[in-house]
């Protein structure tokens, strides 16, 4: 019986040891008893320190994006053409927006592409037929050292959670049972976080990211000079004099349309003031 008590307590310590923390001194002198149950550790640490497992040495981690401003002749057409290209290197849209109406249409793509295509695609977005790169940016991020530490981090998280499950297992109060489960719970969430990162540097670097703007060519205004030449002044002398003699015979035409019924009306006014006179000199002789 003693005999296997301090093995237990050696197997104890020793995991104790590979979790890079110490349980509670009072627990290796407690097997046989449930009331000391080890807490275990609480963290997922490598090992002695920060330094990755070499099991975890993998090829270099590159998050890869590139932003491209382009003028084309048409926004409407290099939108579907681009999109195209994303589909045809294996890829696809993860965003897009097209704004064709007003004076200055312009429209913007995201591209998600395999990392080795990324060069080509870049390439066709270049030799769009009427495009023009107004400008281009690319970063590439090493992200290899931080993938490597948190694949390892992961490895010892996982030690630990199965070290609480044996803890789990031979918990005696439910105040043990408790405190073991939020341990392992917690362990169990630093898990699944480390993981999820994983997942996006895996997403972000297996993917490279290709944001495209296009809009069209500024409208080019003629400059206008301060003063006209002088052909330019007497091409716009004879027009004016054109102008103001096709307007005097205007006036004319019309005066001498007025004047072919003014002067018989003026006539026959006269001749009605003469004989009115008469009547009223008759009258007045007659009166007086």
């Amino acid at each position: 019986m003693k005999a296997l008590l301090l093995a237990l307590s050696c197997l104890l310590l020793l995991a104790v040891a590979c979790g890079g923390e110490d349980f509670d001194s009072d627990s290796a002198g407690s097997a046989g008893s449930t009331s000391n149950v080890p807490l275990g550790p609480d963290t997922g640490a490598p090992d002695g320190g920060n330094a990755p497992s070499s099991a975890f040495l993998l090829p270099d981690k590159l998050i890869v994006t590139t932003k491209i401003d382009v003028e084309v002749a048409a926004v409407r057409d290099a939108y579907v053409a681009i999109s195209g290209y994303a589909r045809a290197f294996g890829g696809f849209v993860a965003d897009g927006a097209l704004n064709d109406g007003g004076d200055r249409p312009t429209a913007f793509l995201t591209l998600r592409v395999p990392s080795t295509r990324h060069d080509d695609l870049v390439q066709s977005v270049r030799g769009f037929a009427g495009a023009e790169v107004k400008g281009e940016e690319s970063t590439a991020r090493e992200v290899t050292a931080e993938y490597t530490d948190l694949r390892s981090r992961v490895v010892n998280l996982q030690a630990t959670e199965a070290q609480y499950q044996q803890l789990l297992g031979r918990a005696g109060t439910i105040d043990e049972i408790l405190t073991v489960t939020a341990r392992l719970d917690d362990v169990r969430g630093e898990i699944e976080q480390v993981e999820g990162r994983i997942k996006l540097i895996d997403d972000q670097s297996d993917f490279a990211t290709v944001t495209v703007r296009m809009t069209l060519p500024p409208v080019v205004v003629e400059p206008v000079s301060g003063l006209a030449s002088p052909i330019e002044v007497l091409v716009d002398a004879s027009a004016t004099s054109l102008s103001v003699a096709h307007a005097v015979l205007n006036l004319v035409i019309v005066l001498f349309v007025a004047g072919l019924w003014l002067v018989p009306a003026s006539v026959l006014a006269a001749l009605f003031w003469r004989r009115f006179r008469r009547q009223l000199e008759a009258l007045k002789t007659w009166l007086g």
